[in-house]
């Protein structure tokens, strides 16, 4: 008999909050398939992508001027700089020990992690027009498209340079010309030697606007 009243009472409750038994249920269904998509994304946590957040920005869209974007940077331009920070070929205060500390398989999870992100455009620069329109005929006269990308997109080991915060773009530019960073090709170092301080400025301003 008590099974019976048992039946009974979970068919009253059905009647009664079936609405929100059903709205629990696929609420529950809607969690664990973002929790998938993020997994397969970046991995489980805690994770290293986590921590790139505050310099980089939110899925690799940063809103400072002075930190790179890594969103939707060439698998291979971003295996190359992290390995080249563990090895010494770049330096930085933050990112050397960080790659350092990193193993084979956590360097692959970032690479995979931020090659995958969307890039957003760079709304919080503003550039100034004159200075675009000179920064377009000097990336146009260097050929940044032969290893940027006809949209100056990225591809292979060379990086996504559209929309890159522009103090990042003018210091690397000028760290290129200084020798302070160099690059295997040599291209670089050839293209920025011939660059005055005001042109390095008006190519960023030309990059970041993209």
């Amino acid at each position: 008999m008590s099974g019976w009243l048992l039946l009974a009472a979970a068919g009253v409750a059905g009647v009664a909050y079936g609405p929100e038994l059903v709205g629990l249920y696929q609420l529950g269904r809607q969690i664990e398939t973002i929790a998938q998509e993020d997994n397969l994304l970046g991995g489980t946590w805690p994770r290293h992508s986590d921590a790139c957040m505050y310099c980089h920005g939110f899925e690799g869209n940063s809103r400072s001027q002075v930190y790179p974007r890594l969103a939707g940077q060439p698998e291979a331009y971003l295996r190359k700089q992290l390995k080249d920070f563990a090895g010494g070929e770049r330096s930085d205060p933050t990112m050397t020990p960080m790659a350092l500390s990193m193993s084979e398989r956590e360097m692959e999870s970032l690479v995979s992690h931020f090659s995958k992100m969307k890039p957003a455009p760079n709304a919080t620069f503003q550039g100034d027009r004159e200075r675009l329109a000179r920064g377009e005929a000097l990336a146009k006269a260097g050929n940044c498209v032969a290893c940027h990308g006809q949209q100056l997109e990225g591809q292979g080991e060379f990086p996504r340079i559209a929309g890159q915060g522009y103090d990042y773009l003018r210091d690397q530019l000028m760290h290129f010309k200084s020798g302070v960073r160099r690059d295997s090709t040599g291209a670089m170092q050839a293209v920025t030697s011939q660059l005055s301080q005001q042109d390095i400025e008006d190519v960023a301003q030309y990059a970041a606007s993209r």
